[in-house]
């Protein structure tokens, strides 16, 4: 039977998932099928991401055949996609058959590579910030843009642990921006972002919206 997945049955079957879900977290009969549910959607979120990967390989592939511009940079990427898949097939292989714990070689790559190179792109957005506020504040300079540059300034210092060390109020002043304003703007995206998911959720789960192509 060739079912065309752009039909009303698709929606059906997104709905009638969905409302299975949602009322397995009140109705105690509905919890193993809403469990059943959850685990089948994990697999397919790996089997998706598998997916991606594979078409990022792919890509970087037809990159380099076609000797791209930035060759250099999909043969760097295929290389560490393809020393990293095959160093975590060995670990994977040493723990469950001789039993060596913690997975150590992915550990200490992504502890001593993956690490590192993390932290050099945070003091690189860290400069591009103090350098972005700099030219804010030149081209409109107001209240707002100031307190804007001082902010980014104290929060930059107070990092720093000489300065901290010889002004001791500015690891306060630090501590201060980053637990309350900071904090609460953070805690208002979440909440944002929260609202926004469950109205998407909803506008899914009445068929308003069709991402999957119902």
């Amino acid at each position: 039977m060739n079912i065309k997945f752009k039909t009303p049955f698709a929606t059906a079957v997104a709905i009638g998932v969905g409302v299975i879900v949602l009322a397995g977290y009140f109705i105690p009969g509905l919890i193993s099928l809403r469990f059943l549910f959850l685990r089948a959607g994990l697999v397919l979120a790996a089997v998706a991401l598998i997916v991606g990967i594979l078409n990022l390989f792919a890509v970087h592939i037809r990159k380099m055949a076609q000797n791209d511009d930035n060759s250099g940079y999909s043969l760097i990427l295929v290389f560490a996609l393809i020393a990293t898949l095959l160093i975590g097939f060995f670990d994977m292989f040493q723990s469950y058959m001789f039993g060596q714990p913690n997975f150590q070689t992915i550990s200490w790559l992504f502890t001593y590579i993956q690490l590192p190179i993390e932290t050099s792109l945070m003091a690189v957005m860290a400069i591009s910030l103090t350098y972005a506020a700099t030219r804010f504040l030149r081209r409109n300079l107001h209240t707002y843009a100031v307190i804007f540059f001082f902010i980014v300034l104290m929060v930059l210092i107070g990092t720093l642990s000489i300065f901290s060390q010889e002004v001791p109020f500015l690891t306060q002043i630090r501590q201060w921006i980053v637990q309350v304003p900071a904090l609460g703007g953070a805690r208002g995206l979440l909440l944002g972002i929260a609202l926004g998911t469950i109205a998407t959720g909803l506008r899914i789960l009445i068929g308003t919206d069709r991402p999957y192509g119902g």
